[in-house]
Formats: structure tokens, sequence, C-alpha cells
């Protein structure tokens, strides 16, 4: 009897994934593509809807491409109030929500200020006031950080809170009352950028996100590349010249602080001393000045570009990526600068190797939280987390 309910577990979880991907389809294709009988596929469809799961889809024949398979006129879809999961990025002095139901739609998006520098304590503390105040029961929450963190939710180090040698998984399950996955937050941004666009799962992808820091993952077959213990894809912490500014790994010459908005603030208007608000907006205040004719502008996303470029071109040689996606809150000084970087790395990579697309990612500023949502749902619901034989 346990392997056949664990039997039943598994193919559930196929049939979710399937549906993720695919999108609605009637009983017989979900059948014929994952190898299951009729009465079988029946059985697990009428036990997800009746837990909510799924629903039926009734649609014309006229407007169905499969009128010929499966029982008329019905498709079985993810039905989106099935299951709700949140996303909370702790950043500098802010923490970004994103609710996202079963079908990966985004319910709901807000952004909290905080104080900075912030406790774990009060930024948990802030998630869980932001919970409880949802209509929706949450059935796990995904929190990302800009840090370093291991695969069991510890974060290892966090030099931009201050934060060092936290559990910070333990810390939030104790105040929430779900499920709580924890992250770093390049990694969430990468993983939901794939995870929304079944198109790309099949893939290997290389995600930038250049903003304060410069955080990056590498998503192969639509799993992150994670390292021993879940630290790896330190993107930023590549070294492109022998010295440098003094990262905060302790090193010089990192990729970071040449690509980051310090960066763009050293170069643009040296010594002026931005606050963190202004800071944040500087990439679009830049972009728009350059595209005005300010030369020191464009001066400085010019000397920004030609550093990242050397960055991506190695990821690129390591990789070999279809796509590299970048984001973050450099994305005005990006988009600006989209051409050059794909001919530049096109040009600088092994001769033979493909070049890679370089676009922007689609997710905007709530990326990281959108990213969080989905690593929560892919915990509960893809297949892909079950270990056969565990």
């Amino acid at each position: 009897m346990a392997d056949q309910t664990f039997a039943r577990y598994v193919n559930e979880r196929r049939i979710l994934t399937q549906l993720r991907l695919q999108g609605a389809m009637p009983r017989a294709e979900l059948a014929r593509r994952l190898g299951l009988t009729p009465a079988t596929i029946t059985n697990l469809v009428e036990n997800l809807t009746a837990s909510s799961f799924l629903v039926e889809q009734r649609i014309s024949r006229e407007d169905s491409p499969r009128r010929d398979v499966g029982r008329p006129g019905v498709d079985i879809a993810l039905n989106p109030s099935g299951g709700y999961f949140l996303g909370a990025e702790i950043g500098v002095g802010v923490v970004r929500f994103a609710l996202i139901d079963l079908a990966l739609g985004v319910v709901d998006s807000r952004t909290a200020r905080l104080a900075h520098p912030v406790g774990p304590e009060a930024a948990v503390s802030a998630i869980a006031t932001f919970a409880r105040g949802l209509p929706q029961p949450l059935r796990s929450i995904g929190i990302t950080v800009p840090g370093l963190v291991r695969s069991d939710g510890y974060v290892v180090h966090l030099p931009m809170l201050g934060w060092k040698d936290l559990n910070l998984k333990a810390l939030a399950e104790q105040a929430l009352s779900a499920p709580v996955f924890v992250e770093n937050n390049a990694h969430a941004a990468a993983f939901g950028e794939v995870y929304t666009q079944p198109g790309l799962q099949a893939d290997a992808i290389v995600y930038l996100k250049l903003g304060a820091g410069c955080g990056g993952a590498a998503i192969v077959n639509g799993r992150l590349v994670r390292g021993a213990e879940g630290t790896g894809n330190e993107f930023g912490h590549v070294r492109i010249r022998e010295t440098g500014p003094r990262c905060s790994c302790g090193q010089e010459g990192c990729l970071e602080n040449f690509v980051n908005i310090a960066a763009l603030e050293r170069s643009y208007r040296p010594g002026q001393g931005f606050g963190v608000d202004s800071l944040s907006a500087l990439p679009a205040m830049v972009a728009a000045a350059a595209q005005a004719g300010d030369r020191n502008a464009g001066t400085a996303m010019d000397e920004l570009a030609g550093h990242l470029i050397l960055g991506l071109t190695s990821l690129t040689n390591i990789f070999n990526p279809s796509t590299i996606v970048l984001g973050g809150a450099m994305r005005p000084v990006l988009a600006a600068r989209l051409d050059r970087l794909s001919q530049a790395v096109g040009a600088g990579i092994v001769p033979g190797m493909t070049r890679p697309q370089i676009r922007l990612s689609t997710l905007g500023e709530m990326e990281c939280a959108i990213g969080a949502a989905t690593i929560a749902h892919h915990q509960d619901f893809d297949v892909s987390n079950i270990e056969i034989g565990s």
C-alpha cells in the first residue's frame, strides 16, 4: 500500500508539472504524454480536482485544436485558487512582496520600507505581519537575501545587512505558520525567470542581477547549478582585474565592484555622495542623461559595459548558455547597451561557440520576490523534487 500511495503521489505531481509546462489539455492527451492509462488519469484527475488543484475548462469544439482527442470540449487545467505562495525579498532598507497562485499568476505585489540596517528579527517580523494580513492561506513562503545562502536556508555571509552565520529558515519558521525556503536573491530571480517561462527550461541559462551588488546563477534543464553546499554561482566575484576597489569578500578586482551602482556613481559623478534612495534611481537617471546627450553619462555607461563584457565572455565560455538574462536595478543602463554587449561577447568567446542571446529579465522590479514565490511553488508541487528511492 505504501508503494501504491507513493506512486499516486508521484503521478499527481507529474500531472501538475505537465499542466504547468504545457498548459490545459484533455485527459487523453495527458495520459498519452505521461504514459498512463485513461482509467489511471481519470482517477488521479478526480482526486486532484476534489483537492481543488485542478479544474475542468469547457471549450467550444470550433476553438479547440484537439477536437478529436479525449473528452469532447473539456480540458484539464491548474486551478489558480488551489494554492498561494508568498515571496519576500529582503533588501537594503526595503522588503518586496509577491503573492502568486497555483497557476503562477501574480495576485499581489507590494513594497515596504525598513530601517537600514535592519536586523533579521525585524525583517522576519515585517514578513509575518504582511502574511497575516493576506486573505488567502499560504501553502509556503520563499525568502531571499542578497548574500551567501546554503541549501538548508542558513545565511553564511550577508555584508550588505551585516548578517553572518544565521539560520534564517529556522528563525522565519518560528514566526510564520507555513513552510519557509530561503535562497540567495539572484538565484531566486534567475529561477523565477525560467520557472515562469517553460520554453527556457530545456536550455542552459546564465542570469546576472546588477544593482547594489552583482549576483548570478546558472540554470541547466530547469535546475539551479548550486555547488557543494548550495553557495555556488557567485559570479560577481569572478576576478576581471588584478587590482581594484576592495570587495565585500575581501578580494580586489571582482566583477561586482566594476558593474554595480557604486561603480556607476564613481564613473558618472565621483564624490557626490548619493544617498540610498538616490542611488537606486541613479541607473535610470544616467540612462536618461546619456539619451539627452550628456557625454559623462554615456562614458560611464560604456565603462560599465566594458567591464561587464569581460565577465559575460568568461561565463559564456564556461557554461555555453543559449540565453543570458540581465536583471536588477541597472536595467535602464543595460537596456541602452544590449547590442554592444551581444556583439562584444560574440566576438570574444571561443571560436565556433554559438553566441548567446542577451536580453533583459521579464519580471521587472519584483523579480526576486516573484522568484522566491516560485521556489516555494516548486518545492511544493514540482515532480523534480521527489527523490525516488530515498
